[in-house]
Order: structure tokens, then sequence, then C-alpha cells
């Protein structure tokens, strides 16, 4: 069963025009995870070989580095599926992660989205981060 409630209202696009400073503008991070206010997990979604831009990886560095605890981390996850179909994120490949303990991004050998999370809910030892 879909979590999407009202699958025409996902297709809106936010238009940015207009809210902008030079280069500067509203950015979205694709999901969040938050596990008891310990755990941040901020989920950048990208077709493959797609990079992040610049401004937005820096967006999603910098709210993860200001977590309160070590325990913030950023992914970029990777799909192959065409633009008119959906995009589901259970099968989709994490190609990278930012840890804001080491302020570094690492890459990741294409490991499957549920996998990933499963190994940092054991890494960080937060139980609710399983699936």
């Amino acid at each position: 069963m879909s979590l999407i409630r009202n699958s025409n209202k996902v297709k809106q696009v936010i238009d940015f025009t207009g809210v902008q400073n030079g280069n500067i503008h509203p950015s979205d991070i694709d999901a969040v995870f938050e596990f008891d206010n310990e755990l941040l997990i901020l989920i950048e979604v990208k077709y493959i070989n797609t990079d992040i831009p610049i401004g937005q990886r820096l967006m999603l560095e910098r709210i993860c580095k200001s977590w309160h605890t070590d325990k913030g981390v950023v992914i970029k996850v990777e799909h192959n599926f065409d633009g008119d179909e959906n995009i589901p994120l259970d099968s989709c490949k994490v190609t990278s992660c930012f840890l804001n303990k080491t302020n570094i991004w690492y890459k990741v050998d294409n490991v499957p989205f549920i996998s990933f999370i499963n190994k940092l809910g054991k890494r960080f030892n937060v139980e609710k981060c399983k699936f």
C-alpha cells in the first residue's frame, strides 16, 4: 500500500521563480528520517550518475553538521526510473554518504536503500532505525 494519499498533488511543482537572490534560491530535501532526537538522516534522490548541485550539497552538509549529536548523516540515493513513473525509494541504491562526525563524503557501492538504512541503525545503535 502506497503512502501517497493524492498522487496528483505530488506531481505539482513548486516554482521558485521570483524567490531568488542571484544564484541563491530555495532548495528541497527529498526525504528525512529523525529518530528520537538522536539520529538525523537527510536523503537526496537523484537520477543515476547525477551530482548533487554544489549549493544543495552545502545546504545538506550544513544542516547535518548543525545536528546536536554526532549522529547526523546525508545520503545520496540514485535511481534509473523514467520521468513518468514513481520512484520507489526502497528499490533505489545509496551511492554516497556524508557523516557529520567526520565531515567527509564517502563513496558507497550501490548498496540497496533499506540495507543501508538498517546498517546506519546498527552503527549508531538506534533500534527504531530498522526496516
